[in-house]
């Protein structure tokens, strides 16, 4: 796994380097110039006298950009470093290597005036290097600074290679608080950001790479920070015996489905069987079984007393109640139904129910309108999957803005306080654990966009674990399989023809084709 980490806490790693280990500040500053003017270098492999440009702030940046420029120019690279600060702002590392390309002599000019950036709209270089601003900024960026960042991205039609985080952006948040830079490429240092991986500044960053800049790993890696970057090596699927039978393989209950919903049940139902559950029953109201008949081969399904509006009801109680009483797992709620009855309903059931439960869709709403039910005993073994909307709920206080732009955070608490795992649906999707860990997922891809998708991730959920898995290793390893078909499916067609049914068809090939790369890395 990869941490992720704030501005605040990538800057106890740099101080902890610096004033506990002994390595100079400066030292890390020429680490990573080094690091960034190497990408940059594979960049300009096929320009023939390539010109490049160094945009450069006060901090270290800027430090970071005097360096770039320093090795691009013995390398034998025409680059030009144009400064926004005065000189005498310039300090600490970032003044050593402003000092070291003054006596190299190499070009560099300090800029007070847009229009002393005219001529570059002229003449624009083949690649320009943004190190205007770094981790510091918190809010929207004003003066100066600001109207450059708007010069650049209205009128330098060039590639950029931003250094660390595209200028303006908040490492610590997904959210844009203004003007940032627009880069093509972005070189961060150490660890990444939020702004790299959370939307929308991730539009922002381009191709992304990570550095070495001689931080040690055992202060990269240390526990201090709680969210951190799934990768395929950490997703392992569960073991079966050769002599394996079917109800070794888990049980799987699923209560779903109603007039005009049969898709969601049988979506969830399949996903589940695929996954590797030994045995799935899907739980329908009665006048819908006939059609879950024909849509299902493997799956056994029960039709259930209903109501006149041909969902569950009160009078499904009894046949749910022996559903539960057979399965290990149970997952509930796609395309149920939102009327006051299948509510009440779901209320019941989850009340009841001591199993494993994956929540969704319908069952999320009757459990925000019950919260209460998150601090009794049986959640403790519940996987919640919203999408923000449905999260949203928890929250009647807050905007969807505020929670959108503070999702880690409220998943974090949310998880904490009622001791559940939550997988909060989005780019990128999360897991939230009770003791504060967050798994974000690297997978999946727009396709996902499409209706459907979410039942065959409840599928995935609910079928391994009822093979053994724990709710956490159920979401996580569920959640990447889920968005590594999605990107395994683009790659034979577009995001815009993907359906869910494609996951659960190619989930298979996929998962050849990830333990495949995993041997081989």
């Amino acid at each position: 796994m990869i941490k992720v980490v704030t501005a605040a806490e990538m800057r106890e790693k740099d101080r902890f380097t610096i004033e506990e280990i002994g390595v100079p500040g400066v030292v890390l500053m020429e680490n990573a110039g080094i690091a960034t003017f190497r990408i940059i270098q594979q960049e300009l492999e096929t320009i023939k006298d390539p010109v490049v440009y160094v945009m450069c702030g006060k901090g270290n940046n800027g430090g970071d950009g005097f360096v770039i420029a320093r090795h691009l120019w013995n390398e034998g690279i025409y680059v030009r470093v144009i400064c926004i600060a005065d000189e005498s702002s310039i300090t600490g590392d970032s003044r050593i290597n402003y000092d070291v390309l003054q006596n190299m002599n190499v070009p560099m000019d300090l800029v007070k005036s847009i229009d002393d950036l005219a001529e570059l709209e002229n003449e624009p270089p083949d690649l320009l290097v943004d190190a205007l601003l770094g981790t510091g900024i918190n809010g929207p960026v004003r003066g100066f600074a600001g109207e450059v960042i708007d010069f650049i991205n209205k009128n330098l039609d060039t590639k950029i290679v931003s250094v660390d985080i595209p200028s303006g952006l908040n490492a610590s948040s997904g959210d844009v608080p203004g003007k940032a830079i627009r880069a093509n490429i972005t070189v961060t240092m150490a660890l990444p950001k939020y702004c790299h991986v959370l939307y929308p500044a991730r539009n922002y960053v381009g191709e992304f790479y990570v550095a070495d800049i001689g931080i040690p790993p055992f202060v990269l890696h240390d526990s201090d920070v709680n969210v951190e970057m799934l990768e395929g090596s950490d997703v392992v699927l569960p073991f079966r015996y050769p002599d394996a039978h079917k109800y070794e393989c888990g049980k799987v209950g699923i209560l779903a489905g109603s007039k005009g919903y049969t898709g969601a049940a049988a979506l969830t139902a399949s996903a589940a069987m695929r996954v590797g559950a030994g045995l799935v029953i899907l739980a329908v109201p009665e006048s819908i079984n006939p059609v879950l008949e024909q849509k299902l081969t493997e799956t056994i399904t029960r039709p259930l007393a209903e109501t006149n509006e041909q969902t569950i009801g009160k009078a499904s109680l009894p046949r749910i109640r022996e559903l539960i009483e057979w399965c290990d797992v149970l997952a509930i709620g796609p395309g149920l139904g939102r009327s006051k009855e299948v509510q009440e309903t779901i209320i019941t059931v989850l009340k009841e129910c001591t199993k494993p439960v994956v929540i969704d869709a319908d069952a999320l709403l009757a459990l925000a309108s019950s919260p209460e039910l998150l601090s009794e005993p049986p959640s403790a073994n519940w996987v919640l999957t919203p999408h923000m909307g449905e999260f949203i709920r928890f929250f009647p206080d807050k905007s969807k803005e505020e929670v959108a732009s503070n999702r880690i955070a409220y998943a974090q608490e949310f998880a904490e306080k009622y001791g559940v795992t939550l997988l909060l649906k989005g780019s990128p999707a999360l897991v939230a654990f009770p003791n504060r860990k967050i798994y974000l997922n690297p997978t999946g891809n727009a396709g996902l966009a499409s209706g459907g998708t979410g039942d065959v991730l409840t599928g995935f959920i609910a079928g391994l674990l009822a093979q053994s898995y724990g709710p956490d290793e159920a979401a996580y390893t569920a959640n990447f399989i889920h968005g590594y078909t999605a990107d395994f499916t683009v790659e034979k067609g577009t995001e815009y023809t993907l359906l869910a049914g494609d996951l659960i068809q190619n989930l298979g090939d996929a998962l050849n084709h990830m333990l495949s790369e995993s041997e081989a890395n």
